[in-house]
């Protein structure tokens, strides 16, 4: 058989399904990828961006569901509450007196 040619007998084979769901579930999945997105720093226009974009299936069915107000207002509640938080990793330059931290520890435990 061909690489690229699917096996019907293959139990292993990729098989989507749509799953019947009510406007509070497609609320709620719209909070989910909302918040998500904001929590990676993305600000309002960028999160309504995605919503528009049909490359993001899920988002954009929620937009078309729900329309541009519902979803606005979702993107403003998680962009008040994840929007503000910034992760910043900095390196800790250690002075040249004090000793590398598995040699410090080796000493604890011993």
């Amino acid at each position: 058989m061909p690489y690229n040619d699917p096996d019907p007998t293959d139990p292993n084979m990729l098989v989507g399904v749509v799953l019947p769901a009510d406007a509070e579930a497609t609320r709620d999945m719209a909070y989910v990828f909302a918040e998500e997105f904001a929590r990676m720093g993305y600000d309002r226009e960028r999160l309504l961006w995605l919503f528009k974009n049909p490359f993001y299936g899920g988002a954009h069915g929620a937009y078309q569901a729900l329309g541009e107000t519902e979803i606005l207002a979702i993107i403003d509640e998680c962009v008040n509450v994840w929007g503000r938080t910034r992760i910043t990793v900095k390196d800790v330059e250690l002075p040249p007196s004090s000793p590398p931290a598995s040699r410090a520890r080796k000493e604890v435990g011993a």
